[in-house]
């Protein structure tokens, strides 16, 4: 279990720490230790008052804080996005699913039965309804004739091991 100390000014030590009349919209406040990082959704700065009045998000409502302008807050500056390059390269292991419709053209010597082989369309139902018999004589890596569709059907990155 973490102790903090707590100032008087609203801070805690080992957090940078900035005066309330210097927040702005985007800036982060951490709280309870830094156990919860509030976003400035607005700052409105009173001079005349010296009163900051602080909008907190991601707490929703119409309430808003308001604190002495020479408060001292803990703050943390949201860093800038770094500009992206669409063009650069980066090094990613994709899972890929691919789905393709081939072609195979071969000859095989197979023991059918007579009745089997009487016409060309009994022949075509008999070897269609009985695989067994002629899949062993197919070597994907020599008789595949053509890809005749290709498609993609899914890619997800794959965690590194």
């Amino acid at each position: 279990m973490h102790h903090y100390t707590y100032r008087p000014d609203y801070s805690f030590a080992g957090e940078p720490a900035a005066c309330a009349a210097d927040l702005k919209a985007g800036d982060q406040i951490p709280v309870l230790g830094g156990g919860i990082v509030l976003t400035a959704l607005e700052a409105v700065h009173d001079t005349a008052s010296g009163s900051t009045l602080l909008r907190l998000g991601p707490v929703s409502g119409p309430d808003a804080v308001q604190l002495p302008s020479a408060a001292v807050v803990n703050l943390r500056r949201p860093q800038p996005e770094a500009e992206q390059d669409d063009d650069a390269e980066v090094t990613v292991t994709v899972a890929l699913t691919v789905t393709e419709e081939v072609t195979y053209e071969f000859e095989a010597e197979l023991e059918l039965p007579a009745r089997a082989v009487a016409d060309p369309e009994t022949l075509r139902d008999y070897l269609a309804e009985n695989e067994e018999v002629w899949l062993d004589h197919l070597n994907p890596l020599t008789h595949c004739i053509s890809v005749d569709e290709r498609s993609l059907d899914n890619a997800t990155l794959a965690l590194a091991a």
